[in-house]
């Protein structure tokens, strides 16, 4: 098992705090003490605006590229494949820089999907430009793109084992948007460019 060290380094690569990074240098201010709370891009557009978002989304989705490039090249076992595949996301979500604390890993999760097959990758981002910019709900468009990713896998022909990674995945971004998902069931869920201080994770 020479290819061990995968694993640590992209649970590494995952734990770094783009957005946190982003907001300290564009507004001088910690962003998970404003607007949503959250580290992910969205919160990043709220608290800095647009253009830093995109790069903080870049950079996290850059994060889940390079993970999945290493998982690829390195390792041939299927299901040692998977683990290395979710160590980023892991990383991203429970950042060992953070306190095990982070985002909810669509960015990076959409990053790895862009390497391992970038037609379903560009499918799932239309979908949320489509679901998100219709409702201006940014969770609701990332709840959908990570609905359909599995589904895209299957239909590109992915091996069954890549389908599995990506219900995992999936799961995972359901997982930590679970208070989105409430708030989005209750009518209380931050729309897109709103601003407001308070204790929710977007």
């Amino acid at each position: 098992m020479d290819f061990w060290w995968v694993f640590p380094v992209n649970y590494l690569l995952g734990s770094f705090p783009c957005g946190l990074l982003i907001g300290w240098l564009v507004k001088g201010v910690d962003i998970r003490r404003v607007g949503s709370g959250n580290i992910g891009a969205t919160n990043v557009s709220r608290v800095t605006g647009f253009a830093p978002a995109v790069i903080a989304g870049v950079l996290d989705a850059l994060k889940g590229f390079l993970a999945a490039f290493l998982a690829t090249h390195f390792i041939s076992h299927p299901g040692w494949w998977v683990l290395a595949m979710i160590a980023v996301v892991v990383g991203h979500d429970w950042s060992i820089f953070l306190g095990f604390k982070g985002g909810k890993g669509v960015a990076t999760t959409l990053g790895s999907l862009l390497f391992v097959s970038w037609p379903s990758a560009l499918l799932c981002l239309a979908s949320w430009i489509v679901v998100a910019g219709v409702s201006r709900y940014a969770s609701l468009g990332s709840l959908i793109g990570a609905l359909l990713m599995p589904i895209f896998l299957l239909l590109f022909d992915h091996p069954f084992y890549q389908v599995g990674w990506g219900i995992f995945a999936a799961g995972l971004v359901f997982w930590r948007h679970e208070k989105n998902i409430k708030r989005l069931i209750r009518g209380e869920e931050l729309r897109m460019g709103q601003k407001k201080e308070c204790e929710q994770n977007g």
